[in-house]
């Protein structure tokens, strides 16, 4: 017989006598758990209350019996945050006994279990709406439609989430000073269908979002990219808390079976790994969405008054959404964090769908934004960069014009303008208001200390690094662009060490690569600078052998004869456009002062993106005695 068993999110382990959750060990007592046990060797059968006897009293024990069983229950169910009203797991059948009802998988010890889809949800232990749902019956048809269903239950979670943080926070902040910290882990799908996937990662981000909107002095919830690290990880949460470096962790399951959604959430804390809360509801409404804004927004309002007493309530969703329109957004997000070029298709293709089926969508305009942003990056085989930019601004503004609350719109509009317009007083303009509405939001912190970079105001810089960082511990790009605010600073050691930690997370991104070239560059060390440019552009797709002439031209001429292959490479076979920033830079580095400013002029000319980089990029070095230099900063306004 198997001494291992998986239910839900549970695991048990007969031999070693311990009862786990998502890898947390629960604590159980001894009778307790023989229940258990016994429930689970025949789960799914009747386990009557004789068999309990003999199991757990002999009969030459005395003892109430009664007494002792009902009590033995309802510790387990407690352990299990189970009802015997509404069971997930223990059901009671009267006057006989006792049946295991969910699904169950006997597994190998050592092994990762699989999740068992089901067909039908057992009702909830609790529930935040009375009578939500009948037991055992399915939803009915008067439902506009299962998005409506599942949004209901996304913001009904992060309801019972911010009353809880209410509670804990509170609780926390009497005794601690600073910002209390926060990880969401992504909720596990339990459904078994991968077509399922999106509705779990979009309660996530959702939780995410709404909570990062509070005021980031007192709360920060770790963002996304981070958190998504986890996911389908067996890590034990305090090493997933001490990793990140978290106060609290909060994790959840959905399943979706049988007409119905079903949404598990528990709240921990990450010192002594005390379970603080655990719901499991489902709700059925013909308003959901309507719902959902006010339960949002009233206990936002209480958070302000319990724990920001200075702060400003986070604003609601302006306008009614429709649930289809909310279901094609879910999707679009969903596909957008995969930062593929498939995902990033697929994404804007599901937020002009929610667009169409509702053209005030504030929300999905900012998708669609931002979508616009990170295609330009592909800009051989996705939306070139001069028709991305104009989309992007013109579906950033909308979803401003809708809604002029959400921050992510903001900062997408602030780096459109930084980066296209070179408007840098408006550009800084509309990242503070970003930040100010959204302050959890860690691209915002990383977008504005680039900018920041740009104004070669440094030491504001990495205190914007430093806070993107502490919401998005661990992001390779923010991590890796620590590294290029001190580049810019001329802090070389420390651009190399940034460079460094973060090619321990991953070995194969290429930023981490370009930026320790550059700075092995301007400490004199060449062979090492060519060698991480080489892996660079092999990681950025040029062929090995192509990649290989960098070295090759190092070896015959030194930087000088790398820095000819690279200026020709910048001329693409059959083409005779050069990116002018890039090729003044190898022109300044070869001496050829007139011919870079020929390109430096040609980037002017052209409105070339890049000459935001101009005050302070170290490799233009050898150009800033020359009055021209200082000359063109002014046409930039940039000069001193």
């Amino acid at each position: 017989m198997s001494q291992c068993f998986h239910f839900g999110t549970f695991e048990v382990d007969l031999r070693l006598r311990e009862l786990r959750k998502q890898g947390l060990k629960v604590k159980v007592q001894d009778k307790p758990f023989e229940v258990l046990a016994l429930l689970l060797e025949q789960a799914g059968e009747t386990v009557t209350r004789e068999d309990l006897r003999r199991r757990l009293w002999p009969s030459d024990t005395f003892v109430d019996f009664d007494a002792n069983l009902n009590t033995t229950l309802n510790k387990l169910r407690r352990a299990l945050g189970d009802s015997a009203d509404n069971p997930r797991f223990i059901e009671t059948l009267p006057r006989h006994g006792y049946r295991f009802i969910a699904p169950v998988e006997a597994v190998a010890a050592g092994t990762e279990p699989k999740v068992a889809a089901t067909g039908t949800i057992p009702p909830p232990a609790t529930s935040l709406v009375p009578a939500a749902f009948p037991r055992g019956q399915r939803l009915s048809g008067w439902m506009r439609s299962h998005a409506a269903i599942e949004s209901a239950i996304m913001l009904a979670v992060i309801a019972s989430v911010l009353l809880t943080i209410r509670w804990a926070v509170v609780r926390q902040s009497r005794s601690v000073t600073g910002r209390t910290m926060l990880l969401v882990l992504p909720f596990e799908d339990l459904s078994g269908d991968s077509g399922q996937e999106y509705f779990a990662d979009g309660l996530t981000d959702e939780i995410i979002t709404e909570l990062g909107r509070l005021r980031s002095d007192r709360l920060a919830v770790i963002a996304r990219t981070s958190a998504m690290q986890y996911k389908h990880t067996r890590k034990p949460l305090r090493d997933i808390a001490r990793d990140v470096g978290v106060d609290y962790v909060l994790e959840g399951s959905v399943l979706r079976a049988g007409g119905g959604v079903r949404v598990t959430a528990r709240l921990i804390q990450s010192s002594d790994q005390t379970e603080l809360w655990t719901e499991s509801y489902e709700r059925a409404t013909p308003d959901v969405l309507a719902l959902q804004r006010d339960v949002v927004d009233r206990i936002a309002q209480s958070l302000v008054i319990e724990l920001l007493p200075n702060g400003n309530a986070p604003g609601g969703r302006a306008a009614a959404v429709n649930p289809e329109a909310y279901e094609a957004y879910l999707k679009g997000r969903y596909y957008w964090n995969k930062r593929t070029a498939d995902g990033l298709q697929k994404g804007l293709a599901y937020f002009q769908q929610a667009i169409q089926i509702d053209p005030r969508y504030a929300q999905a305009y900012a998708g669609m934004a931002e979508s616009y942003l990170v295609a330009a990056g592909w800009e051989d085989w996705m939306v070139p960069w001069r028709e991305a930019i104009p989309k992007a601004r013109e579906a950033a503004k909308k979803a401003l014009e809708l809604d002029s609350s959400l921050g992510g719109a903001h900062a997408s509009l602030a780096y459109i303008i930084w980066e296209d317009e070179l408007d840098w007083r408006r550009a800084e303009e509309e990242f503070k208001r970003a930040i100010e509405l959204d302050p959890g939001y860690a691209t915002a912190h990383q977008w504005y200390a680039e900018f920041l970079t740009g104004m070669g105001r440094y030491e504001d810089a990495l205190a914007e690094s430093r806070t993107a960082l502490k919401l998005d511990p661990l992001s390779l790009i923010i991590n890796a662009e620590v590294g290029y605010v001190y580049y810019y600073a001329r802090k070389y050691d420390e651009t190399i060490d940034a460079c460094r930690k973060t090619l321990e997370m991953d070995p194969n991104f290429p930023p981490a690569h370009v930026f320790l070239s550059w700075a092995y560059v301007q400490k004199g060390l060449t062979k090492q600078a060519v060698e991480e440019r080489e892996r660079a552009l092999v990681l950025d797709g040029m062929d090995k052998e192509q990649a290989a002439g960098f070295s090759r031209a190092y070896a015959r001429g030194g930087l000088s004869a790398a820095r000819r292959w690279a200026l020709e490479q910048m001329r693409p076979q059959g083409s005779e456009y050069v990116a002018p920033y890039g090729a003044a830079t190898l022109c300044a580095g070869l001496g050829e002062r007139d011919q870079a400013f020929h390109w430096l002029e040609e980037s002017y000319r052209r409105h070339d993106t890049s000459l935001r980089w101009m005050r302070v990029d170290p490799k233009l070095d050898p150009l800033r005695s020359d009055p021209r230099f200082d000359g063109l900063l002014q046409r930039l306004h940039l000069g001193p």
